[in-house]
């Protein structure tokens, strides 16, 4: 059995994502699509528009197998922590090949190229480049224009392509499979319609997109597969957004000195410093992270910081987790019924522990992968308790039945 992977957020799933699933399987070849995809929780900082179990479900019904939850370490980090955290627990599944998306208009295989290019560059990261990066910094710049600039000054290339989210990822996980020296291939796929962050509702609109028709309450029929509209309507009736957590960010921050909150990951002693100052006035999440923007930081970066803070994620949480020899553990979500015998496949070959029965399985992780794994409840918990407020009804992570989907 051959096995693909891709990494995603499907936030919501959508007709680019059930496009891709479809182009990723004929072209690769594989038999069995093993997905993984973030939680409660997302690499913008910020929380899904809807819980996690809605959104693998979704996978499931459109050409997924299995899907397995990518640690809340990863699916919060930078584009760099994001790949590296997903292609090593590929490597520890044993996947054959991995499929990305990729921004690339009328070249693809001239982008697909230079993004190949730029992360055997990355994986190097020659001593030229690290001085010009830390230049930029030092020069105000954010890390993605002072990469970019570095990168342009040192290889003569324009670089447009880095600045599209979807490319710097791309660039990122073959790097990442570079560094680990992954037995596995890629296939990059074009992304099919509009932009990653274009607001514009059509048959192949972006997830930003749909995300504001979902919080305008308006219909999706036109951007996502058939099979969906009766699973997403009634948690489209309660979307959670970043400002649903203002609460609970100020209790994360409040009595906390600077030197504190820079314990956690994303968070500098500058940052720290200008959020125990901001954080003493009344504050939505949204309000804080303009107050806290700047040249230096990107909206993005400022979302994960507070994010970090928020689910309790330290500086030294991360660095355990990424210093693990495999991944310390991997949640299941669901499974496809007909796939059923994939589970026991994966199980047997994998290093990372699979949990599958929650309450059962998590007994058996070691102190500290227990340890970690306590931070992925607590953001569960979380979550649920947002959903709880807007009058649904939720289920405790550790009693939750395993999801078969037929």
């Amino acid at each position: 059995m051959k096995l693909l992977g891709i990494t995603a957020e499907y936030d919501p799933f959508h007709n680019g994502h059930a496009y891709h699933i479809r182009e990723a399987k004929l072209r690769s070849g594989c038999d069995s699509l093993v997905v993984l995809m973030s939680g409660d929780f997302t690499q913008r900082g910020t929380p899904a528009i809807m819980d996690k179990y809605v959104r693998a479900e979704a996978a499931l019904k459109n050409g997924a197998d299995i899907v397995i939850e990518l640690p809340v370490y990863s699916a919060t980090a930078s584009a760099e922590g994001f790949a590296e955290g997903a292609m090593r627990a590929f490597s520890d599944l044993g996947i054959d090949c991995i499929s990305y998306g990729v921004e690339c208009g009328d070249m693809p295989e001239e982008t697909v190229a230079q993004i190949r290019e730029a992360a055997s560059f990355f994986a190097e990261e020659p001593e030229e480049f690290r001085t010009l990066l830390k230049e930029a910094l030092a020069e105000g710049m954010s890390y993605p224009v002072a990469r970019h600039s570095a990168y342009r000054k040192l290889t003569g290339e324009d670089g447009a392509f880095l600045s599209s989210p979807n490319n710097i990822l791309a660039i990122e996980y073959e790097k990442a499979m570079l560094r680990l020296k992954a037995s596995f291939t890629s296939v990059p796929i074009a992304r099919a319609g509009k932009g990653y962050h274009d607001p514009t509702p059509s048959e192949l609109a972006s997830a930003t997109a749909i995300r504001k028709l979902i919080i305008e309450d308006s219909s999706l029929s036109e951007t996502v597969p058939m099979n969906l509209l009766s699973l997403y309507e009634e948690p489209a009736k309660h979307p959670v957004t970043a400002d649903d957590l203002s609460g609970a960010l100020f209790s994360a921050l409040h009595g906390r000195s600077w030197q504190e909150l820079a314990e956690f990951s994303d968070v500098s002693a500058d940052t720290a410093k200008r959020l125990t100052e901001a954080s003493k006035k009344p504050f939505t999440w949204t309000s804080l992270t303009e107050d806290l923007r700047e040249r230096s930081h990107t909206l993005t970066h400022v979302n994960r910081a507070l994010c970090h803070i928020l689910l309790n994620i330290t500086k030294d949480d991360e660095q355990r987790y990424r210093a693990a020899a495999h991944v310390p553990y991997l949640h299941v979500l669901g499974i496809r019924k007909e796939a059923a015998p994939l589970l026991g496949q994966l199980a047997d070959r994998s290093p990372a522990p699979l949990l599958v029965r929650l309450g059962k399985d998590m007994k058996t992780l070691p102190e500290d992968a227990s340890r970690l794994f306590d931070r992925e409840l607590a953001a569960t918990a979380l979550f649920s308790h947002i959903l709880y407020g807007k009058g649904v009804a939720t289920t405790e992570e550790r009693v939750r039945k395993f999801m078969i989907v037929s």
